[in-house]
């Protein structure tokens, strides 16, 4: 009983790692916007670039296998709706956010065309995709779960590789990260029990090992030019999981770590649909405030991170204070979790 504890503790810590570098890696898009991105950050986030999404497919994969497996009345009212239903709120919100307040420097586009709120639902170009992505992905998994895992994985793999190394020639970022991701989110799903089962046992020899392999691919394609594109971006993906997914094991171990990020893991919901809005306004406060100059950014870009990630938990906590939990979960599903209670 033990053992499950710690196991779902660590991969709300994974989950926890993820959302933090997607709010940097967003943070450093509007410094550099601004000029005033460091370029140590700068370079850091992109070393990261190959973990960020896989690792939060790879844990929701894992997370889903149970939904998968459901009767598709209640696969599709249970799990799907609520995608499709957060989707089409969080979308809305940026468009009306972005429209309204203020103009996203980095898409001006967005909020400009009211077309836009019907094109999403085939061709979102915001970052409320990987709600999208997670509905075409269960679903997908769901119709593939009579084939062969292991040779469906395999197909996955061999597109993922493609489309990392540019042999598919896909315009739409949205449209290219299905088809990277899709395996991660396949993996986590049909084989995420036995290798969780393994990353718990050793996590020293996960962690290190993970690193060791993908510190060597790195300087095999960016020093040496010395690996095909897509494969090395595969395989520092799963390199990279290694390292993270052992680091959890190991941060579980540590109480105040383990609290503090697995309450990330719990609540990555509201950081992703929220954090876009909030770093965009805080970024461009800041570019008024301070001279363009990349060391600004040394001390601006953390603390916009760690405002961002606590305004956007903050909001839905008031969020369900005030009766604006709709926001977060349906009406009838938040009713009848109320009954329940």
């Amino acid at each position: 009983m033990r053992q499950e504890k710690t196991r779902i503790d660590w991969l709300d810590i994974a989950k926890g790692m993820s959302i933090i570098l997607v709010v940097i890696y967003h943070t450093l898009l509007y410094h550099d916007f601004h000029e005033i991105a460091p370029d140590l950050y700068a370079r850091i986030s992109a070393i990261m670039t190959p973990i960020r999404m896989p690792l939060f497919f790879t844990v929701s994969g894992f997370l889903a296998a149970s939904a998968v497996q459901a009767p598709w009345h209640d696969f599709l009212r249970r799990k799907i709706w609520l995608l499709i239903y957060l989707f089409a709120v969080w979308s809305s919100a940026r468009w009306l956010f972005f429209r309204y307040i203020q103009t996203n420097a980095l898409v001006p586009t967005e909020g400009s065309d009211a077309y836009q709120l019907i094109a999403m639902w085939w061709a979102p170009n915001t970052g409320i995709w990987f709600i999208w992505a997670l509905a075409i992905f269960m679903v997908a998994t769901k119709l593939l779960s009579c084939a062969h895992h292991a040779t469906t994985i395999a197909i996955a793999a061999m597109v993922s590789i493609l489309t990392f190394g540019e042999h598919l020639q896909i315009d739409l970022f949205t449209h290219r990260n299905v088809l990277q991701y899709f395996v991660f989110f396949l993996f986590g799903c049909w084989y995420g029990k036995s290798v969780v089962g393994t990353i718990t046992q050793r996590p020293l020899l996960m962690a290190f090992g993970g690193f060791l392999l993908f510190a060597a691919l790195y300087l095999l394609r960016w020093r040496l030019q010395a690996v095909e594109k897509g494969s090395w971006a595969l395989l520092s993906s799963i390199a990279g999981l290694a390292w993270l997914c052992g680091t959890a094991v190991l941060m579980s171990r540590l109480q105040p770590v383990r609290h503090a990020f697995a309450y990330f893991g719990r609540n990555t919901l509201p950081v992703y649909v929220t954090h876009v809005m909030i770093v965009s306004l805080l970024v461009a406060a800041i570019a008024t405030l301070v001279k363009a100059h990349a060391a600004n950014g040394y001390v601006t870009t953390p603390l916009v991170v760690i405002v961002a990630i606590g305004l956007s938990l903050a909001i839905k906590a008031v969020a369900d204070r005030s009766g604006a939990g709709w926001l977060y979960v349906p009406p009838a599903r938040r009713k009848r979790q109320a009954l329940a209670a």
